[in-house]
Order: C-alpha cells, then structure tokens, then sequence
C-alpha cells in the first residue's frame, strides 16, 4: 500500500459539528479515483484511547486539487479531538487511496447519489471531478440532512449545479419533511429502472436506503453503497 506524509494546510468548520482538513502533497506525487478514502495516522497525539491513532477518511477533494481535503464529524473519539487540535505544519501519515467506491465508467448511464450528513465526502469529489471534466454523464444527489446547518459542502454543490447543467442537487430538510420516501424519489427520479443509485453514510441510513430503493424497484445489482463508521 502506498505511504506517504502530508502537512496539515488548513482545518475549517464546514458544517454544525463537522471540520475539513486540508493536507498539502509537498513534493509527492499522489493519485486516487473519485469515491476511494485513505487511512489517517496520527503520532505522538495529543489524545488517545483504546481504538487507535488511526482512522479511515473518503477524500473529498478531486484528483485536478493540488492537495488532500478529508472532512469528519467531530466526536469524542481521541483521534478525532487529537486531529481537530492538530496545528498548521504539523505531519501526518496517510496510507491508501483504498477503496472500489466508485462512478461507473459508462458516461450513458445516468448516477443518483443519495446521503445524508458526512457521508456527503465522497459524492463531493465524484461531483467536483465530473464537473471539472466536464463530464456529460447526468448526475443527480439528494442530500438529507436534520436541518441546514448539519450539512457540509452545500455552498460549493450549489455553485457547482449553477454550471453543471447534467448536474443535479436536491436536498431533504428531515427536520420540517421527514426521512426520504417513495413519493420524494418518484419526484426527483422519473425513471428508477435507467440509473445505477450509490448510497453512502452511517450504517443505519444506508441500510434503511438501500432496502427503500428495493422496495420501489430498483434492481439490487444497480445498488452500489458504502457505510461509514466512527459516529
């Protein structure tokens, strides 16, 4: 597996609760596809316990960026505390770019994305990728989040969408409208039979998902999905 080591760049909020990290590549050649993640490893940090100094994070930049963006919820873990205190400079070690959670490569056929929360990460970096490709590929993402404030990336999305025009963001509000449905799918999707549906987030929302894409017909084998762990 590929290692390297990057420098802490830039730490910014991004969301209620959830910060980005931005890493520099230095002189480091580094390559990945849209949709894969790294593992993260902290030395000497400043918190620990008994779950490690190591944690896996989809990369949320695009293959065009000149550096490494990762984003997380922040909890208690003393990984997760030790990475929001790290300070501007400091190194860390990354391994990877892991992962097979990635866009089909036939561009004919469309993609629907659907997540809520953090799970957001990958979808950023397929988005930002086609949209800088200027990928024909249609692309539609529904976002749940409990309200506006909890979702992360929504600025960028929104310009993205702007002049993307095979691009489409939808976001679900679960506060005021509920968890997402069969009537709220139909709405934004006219044909379920035509796309290939990735799911990503917490293991809960994206068993619920995937088993709501079934009941309404969506052929299990058009279902890609990738669970997160650590909230």
């Amino acid at each position: 597996m590929p290692h390297y080591t990057f420098a802490l760049k830039e730490k910014k909020m991004v969301a209620k609760e959830t910060m980005a990290f931005v890493f520099e590549y230095g002189d480091q050649k580094f390559t990945f596809r849209p949709g894969q993640f790294v593992d993260i490893t902290l030395e000497d940090s400043k918190h620990k316990d008994d779950q490690g100094s190591t944690r896996a994070f989809s990369i949320c930049s695009s293959p065009l960026d000149d550096y490494l963006m990762v984003a997380t919820r922040l909890t208690d873990s003393a990984m997760k505390k030790s990475l929001a205190e790290l300070e501007l400079g400091r190194l860390v070690h990354v391994d990877g770019p892991l992962g097979s959670f990635k866009l089909h490569t036939d561009k004919t056929i469309p993609a629907v994305m659907l997540t809520g929360g953090i799970g957001i990460t990958p979808f950023r970096s397929i988005i930002k990728d086609a949209t800088e490709q200027n990928s024909e590929q249609k692309l539609t993402l529904i976002y749940s989040n409990r309200a506006p404030e909890d979702a992360a990336f929504v600025d960028d999305l929104e310009e993205w969408q702007s002049y993307n025009t095979n691009f489409n963001f939808v976001t679900r509000w679960t506060k005021e409208d509920g968890h997402i449905d069969e009537p709220f799918l139909k709405k934004h999707i006219r044909n379920l039979a035509k796309p290939i549906f990735y799911v990503a987030g917490p293991a809960g929302m994206v068993a619920g998902t995937t088993q709501l894409l079934i009941e309404i017909g969506v052929k299990e084998d058009n279902i890609k999905f990738e669970e997160f762990a650590g909230y």
